[in-house]
């Protein structure tokens, strides 16, 4: 198991209102980078897209804590992984990160480590430059 963790955010928005934003499926069209990403779907319950033109993920959003967001990966991804969100309660702000795990293989590993770091961390400022313009 392969456990990525972008960094550290500070969003100056109130964890209730970071909460309600994340656990609506089609604001990920505007986190995921848009430079990496094509074919993005959502459903109430989930989303979709293709990383970096190769790889088709799917994610269904789980039942959570008010601190956290965990999406798991559906049955046809190539590989099992989970997506979190783990969110804290700042004064006047929200902290946190993005995390995923990730049961890849070493051949698997090597292809898409970096990847999915990159997918992360980019996932991290995105999420506080859409949370600025609300």
């Amino acid at each position: 198991m392969v456990t990525l963790k972008s960094q550290e955010f500070l969003l100056q928005a109130p964890l209730s209102k970071v909460r309600s934003y994340l656990a609506q499926t089609e604001h990920y069209q505007h986190i995921l980078p848009s430079e990496q990403i094509t074919d993005f779907q959502h459903t109430p319950t989930g989303f979709s897209f293709k990383a970096a033109g190769q790889i088709q993920l799917g994610l269904e959003i789980q039942p959570t804590q008010d601190c956290e967001l965990h999406f798991k990966g559906v049955k046809s991804n190539p590989f099992a992984s989970d997506l979190y969100v783990k969110l804290q309660e700042a004064e006047n702000a929200t902290c946190g990160h993005i995390e995923i795990s990730a049961d890849l293989n070493m051949m698997m590993k090597m292809l898409v480590e970096k990847p999915l770091q990159k997918l992360i961390a980019q996932m991290a400022m995105n999420l506080a430059e859409e949370l600025k313009a609300l």
